[in-house]
């Protein structure tokens, strides 16, 4: 028998992609009933948790995908990490 990885996006959720650049964005709200959340990169971004986050190079950086436990109600900053751009992909798992 295999062991295999189950991911579940919550079907109460839609899933958002933003342009990552030079200067700090955020996520809109995100309502997640599990407290997780999967956040996936094209290169490498610094993302922050919060209220109202501000990202900066010295957060948590994230290459390829990554799962984090999360705050419900809580927004994403993300910033890229170097020169250039990245697009980030977050959703709320199940």
């Amino acid at each position: 028998m295999s062991n295999y990885i189950v991911t579940t996006i919550d079907p109460d959720f839609t899933p958002e992609s933003h342009t990552v650049g030079n200067t700090s964005a955020q996520s809109s709200a995100i309502i997640t009933q599990s407290g997780l959340v999967r956040i996936s990169v094209t290169g490498a971004t610094h993302v922050k948790f919060g209220t109202n986050p501000t990202a900066t190079t010295e957060d948590v950086l994230v290459v390829g995908a990554e799962v984090f436990s999360f705050k419900s109600g809580e927004k994403i900053a993300f910033i890229h990490h170097g020169g250039g751009s990245a697009v980030i992909s977050i959703c709320a798992l199940d």
